[in-house]
């Protein structure tokens, strides 16, 4: 497990979708924008945009932490992409 460092910029949820064929509902997600900084080779930083699906005592959590640093509990899969966990 990875702990993410980041500044929280915005919460939001997705739409909940319904899908055309089978009337199946996937319920909307809790979602967090972080700013990440990013060390680079040649001593500068890059700061670099993810948004991230999170457990609702996640969102609870942090909802009103916009512009704080935030530490999230995240995974990663391919070439380091985030997730909340």
């Amino acid at each position: 497990m990875l702990k993410l460092s980041a500044t929280l910029l915005n919460v939001y949820q997705t739409n909940e979708y319904t899908n055309a064929n089978t009337g199946e509902v996937t319920p909307s997600k809790n979602k967090f924008q972080l700013l990440v900084k990013k060390p680079m080779k040649n001593g500068s930083m890059k700061q670099e945009l993810h948004d991230i699906t999170v457990k609702e005592d996640v969102y609870l959590k942090h909802k009103d932490s916009i512009g704080k640093t935030v530490e999230i509990e995240v995974g990663y899969f391919g070439q380091c992409t985030f997730f909340g966990i």
